[in-house]
């Protein structure tokens, strides 16, 4: 039976891994039968590897005004060319994590397009998906917010991240249930994120086992710029500097790289929680029901969906001891650099004024300089 397998995340879960390492081995995969497609059309902003991503796309003009009825044709264009393509193609993989959180926007809504363009017309879709801990992952995915920067989100504090919980979605076995509607849910394939989980101790491996296929030797794994995450006082130093009014691209990559270089060079603060012991319970207790569940209908396994957590659980807070130091050394090192580039831009503008006068030299004095050459020669 023709089928498609469909990665849709979550975010913050190696997404990235997996879709460099299909893309890498895209004529690997095609031996064994499945088929990792390359549309034509590029979104700004998006890897070229997250192939499934014109199931939730969005498309904006020049003056960046979103387009909708340009998005809803060029979602159905390439989901016809998807379709066209199962005529020489048994099994297809698609992938994007956009597709979990985004899937059920009413200016998206792609899961009664997958049911209408492919289910319906005899297609077996088989959906992936790899969950870890709600509060790692929404601590994770506020992290990424924070150090992205540029957004409503990239300005809140934790304390209004967890009361609001901007269109992420955490109830992961309601969410699932709707999926199911337009897939089945014999069809959705529950992994978890969490290295004791995976076959062969790999996200790579895991995958491919998920989908029905083993790391051979012919299966290559290439290293993966890991998304370093920010340390907890780096985090609250790149949310002040989000809410500068005025503040560009430009000045926004210039902040993130340097603390994410700081943090990398920073300590590991793992030894505090955003949370308190109570209040991680509290907070994963809300899930508890749903994570059982999944367990148990979608995973068929009687042990809990997840392990409790392993950690310290002291509360982190913006006035500790640490912060007014990791402060000091991100102004230290962004002035170090700002004087370093303008130190370069000095020398680079000397060299080109003697250019410019050796030029006008010529210019004015042609037979001195071809005097001069001829010296240099001899």
């Amino acid at each position: 039976m023709k089928t498609l397998y469909l990665h849709i995340g979550t975010p913050k879960t190696a997404t990235t891994a997996i879709q460099s390492f299909c893309y890498d081995n895209r004529d690997v995969l095609e031996q064994h039968g499945y088929y990792y497609p390359m549309f034509d059309y590029q979104f700004e902003n998006v890897q070229k590897y997250r192939n499934g991503h014109f199931l939730v796309c969005r498309v904006f003009d020049e003056s960046h005004t979103r387009l909708p009825e340009k998005q809803e044709a060029l979602t159905m264009q390439i989901l016809g060319e998807l379709l066209a393509m199962f005529e020489q193609h048994d099994t297809i993989i698609l992938s994007d994590e956009g597709i979990w959180n985004r899937g059920f926007f009413e200016d998206t809504h792609c899961w009664s397009k997958i049911q209408k363009g492919l289910v319906d017309k005899g297609i077996l879709v088989k959906v992936i998906v790899y969950f870890r801990r709600q509060d790692d992952f929404l601590f994770s995915w506020w992290n990424q917010q924070i150090k992205e920067g540029m957004h409503p989100s990239s300005v809140m504090d934790w304390n209004e991240i967890t009361e609001k919980l901007p269109y992420i979605k955490l109830d992961y076995y309601g969410y699932l249930e709707q999926i199911a509607q337009y897939v089945g849910k014999d069809n959705i394939l529950v992994r978890l994120f969490d290295r004791k989980e995976f076959v062969g101790g790999t996200i790579q491996e895991d995958f491919l086992d998920a989908i029905g296929l083993s790391l051979k030797e012919d299966f290559k794994i290439n290293d993966v710029l890991s998304n370093l995450s920010l340390t907890k006082n780096d985090i609250e130093i790149k949310r002040a500097l989000n809410t500068l009014s005025g503040l560009d691209k430009k000045e926004n990559a210039l902040f993130r790289k340097v603390l994410s270089q700081l943090s990398e060079e920073s300590t590991d603060d793992r030894s505090v929680s955003m949370f308190s012991a109570e209040e991680d319970a509290a907070f994963m207790q809300q899930f508890a029901e749903g994570n059982d569940k999944i367990a148990k209908e979608y995973m068929h396994r009687d042990e809990p969906m997840f392990q409790p957590a392993k950690n310290s659980q002291e509360k982190w807070t913006a006035n500790n001891e640490q912060m007014v130091e990791d402060v000091v050394r991100f102004f230290g090192t962004i002035t170090l650099q700002l004087m370093r580039e303008n130190e370069e831009l000095k020398a680079e503008l000397k060299t080109q004024k003697q250019h410019i006068n050796n030029i006008r030299f010529k210019m004015q004095h042609p037979a001195k300089a071809i005097m001069n050459k001829i010296k240099r020669t001899e």
